[in-house]
């Protein structure tokens, strides 16, 4: 059993440490390119991108059916049958949103009344194809925990969509340069994935393998679904409501704490997910205290984080993009609270999908989602700041919702996850003190308060921490220390086996 738990372990320490490095590359570049554009680009311009990004993410709704998913909790070896259907079935069906996409292109640009955009509309629905194509070959490395390879397509699209971006926008293509950027990043994605992943599809179809996949793949795909409706709601009515340049600023305020907190979150569950399918295969009865260890080390750096972001958004916002963001502040700090809520709430998520009963997340959404619609279309005439609190407000009863929930699941205490996350909730009031009278006392949106209200909330946060949970503090330090000592090497790629 110890050598079972260490073997799980250190797959996810290595797990998390590779898909870490690759989301701490990737993001840099993405950041950078951030910065130049915000620089180039009008909150106008801004809004118009997000416009078009959320139709690109509403046309991929679903788009292969919880496949990818189903390739990862099946946790089969090599490229079987099934894994050959499942591309294909991918395939398919990106193909035909692709087409789909094009088609309702100039109804969606009249929606978001930018009728004049509507080619930028119709050249983004080129995505869900593009990263069709590679969907799968990702899933492989997933499934395999082969982080460390699948760092390489992340920062080569990176990469390749600022090299892209930021030079169309300087000779002044405006939108068009971030959406070109986009498929070119995708496109890169692909073929890197296909570089590194053996796989070579038959284009096989196999209706009773199908069928059987989409049985946990209908849920997975439609919990895909209802998250990627309440993540773009909220831009959709400010497109909407509130015009172009509202949009912008709201988009931008969303980088950093996304950047910062909801993305590691992402990566972490990238890990999480098959891991903890992995530890439901060979130990179920661990799977409580595999997951309590997740929202331990989670909610540890996220909600310190978070609570340091939500004091200091509108510095932070005018610092990094300049005066003409300043409005974006406000919503920067209710962003970062969702996104540290968030955080916490993902670990939980991912064993629903570990055991197979993403059904039940599916239904809380379900349930939250027409509540959320309606409170966002009522708050929306009263601005973007309003909109980001009310998106607080909700992520805030999710998380408790799924908490409740979670430990039915697993039959297990709910005072298990609250003593995993009590620590971070001590670092947090530590930061806020900190980081709090910084700003009450020194209230200039300029980089030298700034710095100083990150200084005295980190300090703040770490004392509390030694003070009041000594043993999270040392453990921590511990790690620190073994992720700077060590890189163990990966465990090799099942496809020869």
């Amino acid at each position: 059993m110890s050598e079972q738990e260490g073997g799980w372990g250190r797959l996810m320490r290595g797990g998390i440490l590779w898909s870490n490095a690759s989301f701490v590359a990737t993001r840099a570049v993405s950041m950078l390119a951030l910065l130049v554009l915000a620089r180039l680009l009008t909150p106008s311009e801004f809004g118009v991108v997000a416009a078009v990004t959320v139709y690109v993410a509403l046309i991929e709704l679903g788009a292969d059916l919880g496949m990818k998913a189903t390739v990862v909790y099946e946790q089969e070896h090599g490229h079987t049958p099934r894994v050959q259907s499942a591309f294909t079935l991918n395939l398919i069906i990106s193909a035909a949103l692709t087409g789909i996409g094009v088609l309702l292109a100039p109804v969606i640009a009249d929606f978001f009344r930018i009728g004049d955009e509507v080619g930028l509309f119709r050249l983004a629905a080129l995505n869900p194809l593009i990263r069709g194509l590679g969907n799968i070959h990702d899933a492989l490395l997933m499934r395999d925990m082969a982080f460390r390879r699948r760092s390489i397509p992340e920062f080569v699209m990176a990469a390749v969509r600022a090299a892209t971006s930021i030079p169309l926008a300087a000779l002044g293509f405006g939108a068009e340069s971030i959406v070109i950027g986009l498929l070119a990043g995708s496109a890169a994605w692909t073929i890197v994935h296909w570089v590194l992943t053996p796989l070579r599809p038959n284009l096989s179809f196999d209706p009773a393998i199908v069928r059987t996949m989409i049985g946990y793949g209908g849920g997975a795909s439609a919990l895909s679904v209802i998250s990627a409706v309440a993540l773009r709601v909220d831009q959709a009515v400010i497109g909407r409501v509130l015009g172009e340049r509202a949009l912008g600023l709201y988009t931008i305020a969303f980088r950093l704490p996304e950047l910062l907190i909801e993305s590691i979150a992402w990566n972490v569950s990238r890990v999480a997910f098959p891991g903890l399918a992995r530890q439901r295969v060979a130990d179920e009865e661990g799977l409580t205290a595999a997951a309590a260890r997740i929202v331990h080390f989670q909610s540890l750096y996220a909600v310190p984080l978070a609570v340091g972001i939500a004091v200091l958004g509108p510095p932070l916002v005018v610092v990094l993009f300049g005066p003409k963001w300043e409005p974006a502040g406000g919503v920067a700090s209710a962003v970062a609270v969702t996104a540290g809520l968030s955080a916490v709430a993902f670990p939980l998520g991912d064993i629903f999908k570990a055991v197979g009963r993403q059904r039940v997340l599916v239904a809380l959404n379900v349930i939250q989602l027409p509540i959320y619609v309606a409170a966002v279309i009522l708050v929306a005439p009263a601005g973007i700041v309003a909109v980001a609190w009310t998106r607080a407000g909700i992520e805030l009863v999710h998380t408790v919702l799924v908490g409740l929930t979670a430990t039915r699941a697993l039959a297990a205490r709910m005072r298990i996850f609250l003593a995993a996350a009590g620590p971070s909730l001590v670092a947090g009031l530590g930061v806020l003190a900190g980081a709090g009278a910084v700003r009450l006392l020194w209230s200039d949106l300029a980089l030298v308060p700034l710095l100083a209200g990150f200084i005295a909330g980190g300090a703040a946060g770490a004392l509390s921490l030694r003070l009041l949970a000594p043993a999270a503090f040392a453990e921590l330090g511990a790690l620190v220390m073994q992720l700077r000592r060590t890189s163990r090497p990966e465990v090799p790629a099942a496809e020869g086996r």
